[in-house]
């Protein structure tokens, strides 16, 4: 991006704050940095400074604003209310200041949340991505997913979500969900996606204990952790929704993004037990991996018809439409074979 943009989307930044937060007078914005690596909002670090009662504040901040296409396309103000619902109740999330749905002050909408200290482990590199954490930050979060899923939505205030208002059968509609997702933007038919859908269809899961928030991309990558290796905030709730929690799990279990070369699995899980206080039912959680292989390979779908189009440019989106296509219609082909469900 050019220096006058930044510019410009400094200056526009400062003016939105100038005129929304009541106590604060001389609002200054510098420091504006596009973090890349998410694709479905466009993320900026900045510093704001401003004059209250008599004394000078300054505050790190991330704005998280629509992009203009990518790999989710998510209701504008979902993970906005998701962070101020959850506020309190023990996962850690940044906090955050204000949304904004008009898109005349800054293109787009947008919200501004807390940077948090930290930085995020990349899951594709081949050493130890969490400097010699990794076992302990594996297990927060195992458990930070459990205690996830020990929340009542309710209570917090999030019926609105997807299926906020279902008591069972989430297995079904979520397929529902990403099926109409691939038939709007699969250029070509994939037989073994389509194959594992009707696989699916055919060996439903039984309904989960109970109802629970369900992240939607809870994986490595979506949290920052601390130089003493503490997890300091679970980011990207975007897709977040309410269902079977063992959604969380197959997605953070999936190969891609593996947190199992950290910890052994059976150790993940009995964390994630002892915080959420249900079982795992490991059965049920093999058609999750299968129904998240399926799931990523929708949004792979939505990334290159985005690129395709014209929509988005970002080489990121391309790649990871090419890449995580074919990665995960391999993984649908071996995990069918597994099941007999092929041939």
């Amino acid at each position: 991006m050019s220096g006058t943009y930044m510019t410009d989307l400094e200056n526009g930044i400062a003016h939105y704050l100038d005129r929304h937060m009541a106590q604060a007078s001389d609002v200054r914005v510098h420091g504006l940095a596009r973090i890349y690596g998410g694709s479905s909002q466009e993320t900026f670090r900045f510093h704001a400074a401003w004059n209250e009662s008599g004394r000078a504040v300054e505050r790190a901040l991330i704005l998280r604003r629509d992009a203009t296409a990518g790999l989710v396309v998510a209701e504008r103000d979902l993970e906005y209310n998701v962070y101020r619902a959850l506020a309190g109740h023990g996962v850690p999330i940044p906090g955050v200041h204000f949304l904004e749905l008009d898109a005349q002050w800054l293109d787009r909408p947008f919200f501004i949340m807390d940077l948090c200290p930290g930085k995020p482990g990349n899951p594709f590199i081949p050493g130890d991505p969490y400097d010699g954490h990794g076992e302990e930050i594996a297990r927060q979060f195992w458990s930070i997913a459990g205690q996830l899923a020990a929340i009542d939505h309710r209570a917090v205030g999030l019926d609105s979500l997807r299926n906020g208002a279902l008591a069972a059968g989430f297995w079904s509609s979520e397929l529902d969900h990403w099926e109409a997702i691939l038939d709007e933007g699969e250029a070509v038919r994939e037989p073994a996606v389509r194959g594992a859908l009707r696989w699916l269809r055919r060996n439903p899961p039984p309904d989960p204990l109970k109802p629970a928030i369900v992240h939607g991309d809870y994986r490595s990558g979506n949290f920052l952790f601390t130089p003493d290796g503490r997890i300091s905030a679970i980011l990207d709730w975007e897709m977040c929704h309410v269902g079977d929690p063992l959604e969380d799990i197959a997605w953070g279990l999936d190969p891609f993004w593996p947190m199992t070369r950290h910890l052994p699995l059976g150790d993940g899980l009995a964390a994630w037990e002892a915080a959420s206080g249900m079982p795992v039912d490991r059965e049920a959680l093999r058609w999750w991996q299968l129904f998240s292989a399926v799931k990523a390979c929708a949004i792979w779908t939505t990334a290159a018809a985005s690129f395709a189009s014209g929509r988005n440019r970002e080489m990121t989106i391309a790649l990871s439409g090419i890449r995580g296509g074919h990665f995960h219609r391999d993984l649908i082909l071996r995990m069918m074979r597994e099941r007999g469900a092929m041939g």
